[in-house]
């Protein structure tokens, strides 16, 4: 591997590009550099005074790769930022409002939030290897609005105001991780092989298909805060979030049929949407009657 080819190396570290993307670029970027390199060798210089000069009007592998990256993928990075330190925010705001005013204090939960926060912000700094995975990405900011939506339930316990406050900075918080979601969706389906008049089809599929998810996330989560206000806090609560499982799995198998066949996707998930829904209430009815 020469010089020209280790800085290619370098500048894909860089971005988050799938296997097949990357191989792509590497040698779209390896063809430009090496005519470069022909160039300044029939200009007269040495073959590694060629690979340096190529390298140095090139640029820096690491600015070259985030302004690819940035490029490829816009306000990717940035958004994860923010909904990572917007997370840790609210998880040191909300704790201090525990201590000071409710009196109150939970280490458990301000450690939940915190980590919840903190991993964000890790997968952003580390965005060049963690958005190669997609779906595992998704995951990870699925767990996050999760993880809120719990937290909008325990704004009842909150004076009329500060529910109000907290309620709407949690919205935002979940509005951003469902853009985030949306975007990283879109980005894992190959757009090269579409027609452009299919493009808009393909992002109200997937709009659609999110929206399913935020209906049984909602769903699920009522039914889990149900459950607790009348059972109390039991292992079996977490069989209320079983829909919300059964639509993580069936959107990885999504996240790639919307590209190909967009209205297909759209009837499947509609299917299992329904069934999860169904699901949910059934699981309701049989705990509550058990407890009667």
């Amino acid at each position: 591997m020469n010089r020209i080819e280790k800085h290619v190396e370098e500048v894909l570290k860089q971005t988050q590009s799938p296997d097949g993307e990357r191989e792509e670029l590497r040698e779209e970027l390896l063809s430009h550099l090496n005519e470069a390199k022909s160039n300044y060798i029939s200009a007269g210089l040495s073959e590694k005074q060629a690979e340096k000069k190529v390298i140095a009007a090139f640029g820096d592998s690491h600015i070259v790769g985030q302004e690819l990256q940035e490029s490829m993928y816009p306000f990717q990075r940035g958004l994860l930022y923010l909904i990572g330190i917007v997370t840790i925010l609210f998880g040191a705001i909300f704790y201090i409002n525990l201590i000071f005013v409710m009196h109150e204090p939970t280490p458990v939960w301000l450690t939940v939030q915190l980590l919840s926060g903190s991993v964000v912000t890790l997968a952003a700094i580390n965005i060049a290897f963690v958005g190669r995975y997609f779906y595992l990405l998704n995951v990870l900011l699925i767990i996050n609005i999760i993880w809120n939506g719990i937290n909008l339930a325990l704004m009842q316990s909150l004076s009329q105001l500060q529910a109000m406050l907290f309620s709407i900075y949690l919205l935002i918080l979940i509005g951003l991780n469902f853009l985030f979601v949306f975007r990283n969706s879109y980005y894992s389906a190959n757009q090269t092989d579409n027609k452009q008049q299919k493009q808009g089809f393909v992002k109200f599929s997937y709009i659609m298909n999110l929206l399913y998810g935020m209906i049984i996330i909602f769903l699920s989560l009522f039914f889990l805060w149900s459950f607790l206000v009348f059972t109390g806090i039991s292992i079996q609560a977490l069989i209320t979030l079983i829909p919300i499982l059964i639509w993580l799995i069936f959107y990885k198998f999504q996240m790639k049929l919307i590209a190909r066949k967009p209205a297909l996707s759209l009837a499947t998930g509609l299917l299992v949407s329904a069934l999860a829904i169904m699901l949910s209430f059934a699981i309701l009815r049989f705990s509550f009657g058990g407890i009667e």
